[in-house]
């Protein structure tokens, strides 16, 4: 049997705010600037038995993760692809290098209900330039019955090639001062001489709907731990950001994660890529380490490296990063971290475990896997000593001017540090610059105001002062009898915050309805959702009910 669906890429931002110092770019004038939108992803499921050899249709033009799951002994899942060169050997696909949630995290959990009865799970393998890919079991009287070959296609875009190029490093592998991030490129590290482009994540076309959960966070991070992807090291610059496409597919919807495992990817070229959202400007946490996420950054190389190093460019890009990092956080290259374990299956420490590393780690030093290959491993002594000596002190201030600056003036204990220049909007007009610890956006009518937590992330989700609110017009401020929860006035609507219902916009008609019954005191409660269609009605639900609108019977509300 084969299941099959389409996502749909939907439009969202992600926040940028770091130090060594996270720069948006602005396009040149008349550039167009890239945003990867309705990219479409297909998932298949194929259903085969042990004694199977299953042939899967592929094409030369798309990119393909295949994976494996299945019921009762491990069955060697195994695949071979075609290419012009005839029949490559049968290759295993890995099980177990790719992480995973800690053990007693939210998201694990959310992950174990996800599988269900499920016994077993490989990491999904790039497929790229193949004609033919046919999937077997090595093990053929392994006792399991039931295996699903999982397939993940998205083709390669224009976009991908256009990104792909503009932010590239230079052919020596550098990305010195002397770089110029191209048209489509938002983001920098920048600060001295330490310079990187990255690729966020709608640029390479991130499928926000995917994201199942908010992801844990900590104050900081203690360290790094290097991982490869595992897969041909054959991809085309081009081929990047659609495999990175399938990882986010298949770590969300077959693996059941919150978000793409790792903080940040790189890829052969040294291309550097927002993997799990929020990891540019928060210590998000991830699932590359099982037991060891918390406080830590995942990078991954795109590639196998068990015989083969990463290229030049790749490893200058992974220091840059580390360096980034490093400062952000406090941390030396080259020094030790404590960490506790969490646990788990593929972890070499029990739970609750005390466990000394080197800040830049690998993924093999605390689980059972040969991540991040021995080729990789081999190199990284000289990633430290790289990464340290790229690492300098943060200085020579950001400047701030005219309403934004004044109220950082005003409010430097709450915004921190600015971390990039001064943006000028045209569309609706206004500005925006980024501090550490947020945003501050200004336009004619609203002023200044702080922009920041699970609030911003709601303002991104919904496309910041391009979406339906407008600018913000107020700060955060406390609900007068919910001392749970937040909210933010915008110019056509508001945003409420608290730690069970998440961030949610508010507008229009459910706005008023909302109001008029007594806000937070209302017998509704608070948003738990944006608006959305449903059975012909816009609807929005709230704690104890929700809200309907129709243009022929206007706002009703149901209790529940």
């Amino acid at each position: 049997m084969t299941v099959a669906k389409k996502l749909m890429v939907p439009t969202t931002a992600s926040m940028l705010a770091a130090v060594l110092t996270v720069t948006l770019l602005s396009a040149p004038v008349g550039a167009e600037e890239v945003e990867q939108t309705d990219v479409p992803t297909t998932v298949k499921e194929h259903r085969a038995t042990s004694s199977d050899v299953t042939a899967l249709d592929v094409d030369e033009s798309e990119v393909t993760l295949v994976g494996a799951s299945w019921d009762g002994a491990d069955p060697g899942v195994e695949m071979r692809i075609r290419t012009g060169d005839g029949w490559s050997d049968w290759q295993p696909l890995p099980v177990g290098d790719e992480g995973g949630p800690d053990e007693q995290s939210a998201e694990a959990r959310q992950a174990r209900t996800q599988s269900g009865t499920t016994d077993g799970l490989t990491e999904a393998v790039p497929v790229v330039d193949a004609s033919e890919v046919e999937v077997r079991s090595a093990r053929r009287h392994a006792g399991s019955t039931d295996i699903t070959i999982r397939t993940v296609t998205t083709p390669v875009t224009d976009d991908d090639e256009k990104i792909a190029d503009d932010a590239a490093p230079n052919p020596s592998g550098e990305q010195g001062s002397g770089d110029r991030a191209g048209d489509g490129v938002e983001a920098q590290i920048h600060h001295d001489g330490l310079k990187a482009n990255i690729v966020t994540r709608r640029e390479w076309g991130a499928d926000e709907s995917l994201v199942r959960c908010e992801p844990d966070s900590t104050s900081g991070a203690k360290g790094v731990f290097l991982h490869h992807t595992a897969g041909s090291n054959s991809y085309s610059r081009s081929q990047a950001p659609a495999i990175i496409r399938g990882y986010l597919s298949y770590h969300t919807e077959s693996r059941g994660w919150c978000d793409l495992g790792y903080n940040f990817l790189v890829d052969k070229y040294g291309v550097i890529y927002e993997g799990r959202a929020g990891s540019i400007d928060r210590a998000i946490t991830g699932a590359h380490a099982s037991g060891f996420n918390s406080s830590t950054i995942g990078i991954s190389v795109l590639g196998t490296y068990g015989s083969t190093a990463p290229s030049e460019a790749a490893q200058s890009s992974v220091k840059r990063v580390i360096a980034w990092k490093a400062n952000q956080y406090g941390f030396s290259p080259t020094g030790t971290m404590t960490l506790t374990s969490g646990g788990g299956s593929t972890s070499r420490y029990p739970e609750g475990r005390s466990v000394t590393l080197k800040t830049v780690s690998g993924h093999r030093d605390t689980s059972y896997t040969e991540c991040p290959g021995a080729s990789f491993y081999s190199r990284l002594d000289g990633i430290r000593t790289g990464a340290k000596a790229l690492q300098s002190s943060v200085g020579g201030g950001i400047a701030t001017g005219g309403a934004i600056g004044a109220y950082y003036r005003d409010h430097s204990d709450t915004t921190g540090p600015p971390v990039a220049t001064e943006k000028s909007l045209t569309n609706p007009a206004g500005a925006y610059q980024h501090f550490a610890n947020g945003t501050v956006y200004w336009s004619r009518s609203t002023g200044a105001h702080l922009n920041t937590g699970g609030i911003r992330s709601a303002y991104a989700a919904i496309r910041y002062e391009k979406g339906v609110l407008g600018f913000p017009s107020s700060d955060e401020i406390r609900f007068r009898h919910r001392s749970d929860a937040v909210y933010q006035n915008f110019q056509h609507g508001m945003i409420t915050y608290s730690s069970a219902t998440k961030g949610q916009p508010l507008s229009h008609g459910m706005l008023s309805r909302w109001k008029a019954l007594g806000w937070e005191r209302s017998r509704l409660g608070l948003p738990t959702s944006g608006e959305f269609s449903s059975a012909g009605r816009t609807r929005q639900n709230f704690e104890h009910g929700h809200m309907t609108y129709t243009p022929s019977e206007g706002v009703k509300v149901h209790y529940r």
